[in-house]
Parts: C-alpha cells; structure tokens; sequence
C-alpha cells in the first residue's frame, strides 16, 4: 500500500449527462458528488446539495436490506424525496452509544461529551466517559440485551448508534421510539485503516468530516512507516489466535482485520488461506494438529495468566508457544469488570495495535512497559 503523507480532498462529480434533470415529478435533481475515502470499502459518502448521504455496504454478513442515511442541516426541513432512508438533523448533539467502539470514534472526534446516554457502561475504558457514568452526567441504559428504553427516551437523545450482525431488534425500537437509529458496520472492513476510516462516517453526524479525514490520514501515514518497516525482517514467524469457548476454539477468519494485522506485522498466520471476515469455529483436534508449532499465540480470550489457562484445558501446555512464553494477550488497559481498551481506542489507533505486534514477532526483549495494548500471560 502507499504511504500517504498528504491529504488529499477530492471530490468526483456523478453525472449521467451535463443537463439538469428532472424528474416525473417535475422535482429537480440536485447533481451528487463522492466523498473520497482511502480505505473504508464498506459505506459511501455522497453529497447533494445541502445533504449528506451515508450509505453502508454491507450491514452484516450476508446481509440484504440496504441501510441509508440523509443528513440535513437542522434549520432545513426534513427531505422527504428519500423514502428507504433514515433522515437525521444536524449536527447532532445528543448521543446514545451502545458499544465502546462508539466511545473511541467520538473521543478521537473529541465529542464525548455529546454522549448522553450508553449501553454497555461497566466496559468503558476512556476515564472521562466512566466519570461520566459514575456521577450520572451519562444515562446507564442496561446492557446490549437489557437496554431500557424507556430510560433512554428521557435523554432526548438525537440519535441513538447501534451495532448488529443480523437482530435488528435494538435498531428498529429505536427508530420506533422517534430516536434515529445508525448502525455501524466497521466490523466488516478487511483492513484495520478501513475500519479506523469509519470515524468519518461519525463525523458527518457531527459536521467534522474534513477534520476526521486529515486525523485517519495521520493515523495510516504512521501505520504504513510502521508496516514497511516489518518488511524488513526475513523471518516470518508463525502465528494462532484465539482459544477454546464453550468447547470450539475460535480462530481469527483469514480474511478479517487481526489476520491483517499479523501479515502487515511480518507475522504468517495459520489461517491466511480462510476467506472468514469473522471467527472461524473449529475442533480443538484440528488447531492441535495445525497449530502445535506456531511460534506465537496471541487474542486467547480473556485469560490474563498461564496457570488459569491450563487450568481450563491441560493440552496448552503441549504448544510450542506456551512452552516458550510466547503467550500474548490484549489486557494490559483493561478495567476490573472486564473491559479492554483493544475493543476501544485501538479501533482508532491501529497504528499503535501494530507496533505491539511488530515487538513481539520480530524483538529479541519485550518488556512489559514496552507494549501498549498487549502484555505477555
């Protein structure tokens, strides 16, 4: 991939002719223009007029419906010429996140305090927003399963941004409760700095899309000296992710951004050829018999130490990368109630994911405080 050291503003004009338009309706229509993006391959940005339109791909997997968004300023009335759209006034102020993901995309646009309401509290790492919480500045609306609506209604939130792989159960309650809803698919981004990308999608709702654009252009600048630099070592050691959850083991899909992440970081993972953006369930026997030599074993759930992790299952111990210490987790910015930062800010900061990663595969000494997200079990 290039290495990006400007930013570059180009918008490509859409048209099928140079005529004005108009429709059967004798509406005219305005001439749209594409908002470039460098990685995202998941969502457009389109404009028209005073309008923003953000479009998302691919919801989810295997995903049919098509979701879109028209943004409008808040003094216009609400544009009615789109009617499988979801029409939003902006900027919004009130926010309702139900994930920590949506934490990390407004604090990188330094609007958490446009947060009113969450879902999912207790795993928050950003200090500000679980000082929020605390003293009640924040509405704690439940968990992902457990949201309560009702409490959520009285944030007067402007909307409300969701995740789903299929259960549009939470989108559509809010959309009934008269808060607009925006799903976030970033999760089904390939790369790392397409999923980071998705801060700009955010931004539109808060009108800093051009800011957001100029910080993930930083963000990949940095991650791609850091990916050339991985390229310069011969040795490509052997990596497996992930560990045994209610008796299958869960492998990073070949395709997702951690495998990504790996061969950007001059790793070679197992499961390079699997074409999974998501997990990949397997046998315990098939990673035991794929796996046994890997040289590195990172993302292995939650455990944070060796003896517990045997204690779940004897066999560990058997892998060369367990003999060897070569055991990493993503917990060293953890909270006691289990939350961890790798599912927070490193979503806006791959760069920083990517560093850890290149330490552990290719330096000699890792030390604890050389590490950022990660920490040796």
């Amino acid at each position: 991939m290039p290495i990006y050291f400007l930013l570059f503003f180009c918008w490509i004009v859409i048209a099928c002719n140079n005529e004005t338009k108009v429709s059967n309706s004798n509406v005219v229509e305005k001439e749209r223009t594409i908002l470039e993006l460098d990685h995202a391959k998941n969502f457009t940005i389109e404009k028209e007029g005073t309008y923003t339109i953000l479009t998302i791909t691919k919801a989810w997997k295997n995903a049919q419906e098509q979701f879109q968004y028209v943004l409008y300023p808040r003094e216009e009335q609400a544009p009615t010429n789109y009617p499988n759209a979801v029409t939003i006034p902006v900027p919004v102020e009130r926010i309702i996140c139900t994930s920590t993901i949506d934490v990390a995309f407004l604090d990188f646009l330094e609007a958490t305090d446009k947060i009113v309401a969450m879902s999912n509290g207790a795993y928050v790492y950003n200090k500000n927003v679980q000082t929020a919480l605390k003293e009640g500045r924040v509405m704690d609306i439940g968990g992902s399963n457990t949201i309560d609506y009702e409490k959520a209604l009285t944030s007067n939130a402007d909307v409300a941004m969701v995740y789903s792989i299929g259960d549009q159960a939470s989108y559509k309650k809010f959309n009934e409760m008269g808060i607009p809803a925006v799903l976030l698919s970033d999760f089904m981004e390939k790369t790392p700095l397409g999923r980071a990308e998705w801060a700009v999608f955010v931004a539109c709702l808060l009108g800093k899309e051009n800011e957001a654009l100029r910080k993930c252009s930083q963000i990949a600048a940095k991650y791609q000296q850091l990916q050339e630099r991985a390229t310069r070592h011969n040795r490509k050691p052997t990596v497996l992710t992930g560990a045994v959850y209610k008796g299958t083991w869960y492998v990073a899909g070949g395709k997702s951004f951690m495998a990504t992440f790996i061969q950007d970081a001059g790793g070679r993972y197992l499961w390079e050829e699997d074409n999974s953006l998501s997990g990949v369930p397997l046998d315990f026997e098939a990673v035991y018999a794929k796996a046994l030599e890997a040289d590195y074993w990172i993302n292995m759930s939650s455990w944070t130490n060796k003896d517990d992790l045997v204690d779940s299952e004897s066999k560990y111990q058997d892998f060369k990368a367990f003999q060897e210490g070569q055991l990493y987790n993503y917990y060293k910015r953890g909270t006691a109630q289990g939350g961890s930062d790798i599912f927070e800010s490193a979503i806006v900061n791959p760069h920083l994911v990517l560093k850890d990663l290149i330490h552990i595969f290719h330096d000699e000494q890792v030390e604890e405080d050389s590490l950022y997200y990660y920490q040796e079990l």
